[in-house]
């Protein structure tokens, strides 16, 4: 991964819908957006209920943007200008 690269984790609800539906979109985003320069963990709360603590997740799914910069979505990921502010690649910050 490069330098810049964003690390985002997922917490989902095993194969709950929604949860399916945000790891999809997510996945399509970055394919998009950033593509080689992103890392994509899926926590499965329902096999790691620790984690999803720790982290005080209390609702799946859940998008936490740990690097470069820190932000947390809810739901589904569906409003990608929604995602893409959160990822701050709105506007011409996401041009390469």
């Amino acid at each position: 991964m490069v330098a810049d690269a964003y690390l985002l984790r997922l917490f989902v609800a095993g194969d709950e819908p929604n949860s399916r539906l945000a790891e999809q979109n997510l996945r399509a985003l970055c394919r998009e957006h950033l593509p080689d320069r992103h890392r994509i963990d899926i926590v499965d709360v329902t096999q790691d209920i620790e984690s999803a603590l720790a982290a005080r997740i209390f609702i799946a799914p859940t998008l936490r943007v740990l690097a470069p910069r820190q932000a947390t979505l809810y739901g589904t990921l569906s409003d990608q200008a929604k995602v893409l502010a959160a990822l701050a690649l709105d506007g011409a910050a996401h041009r390469h």
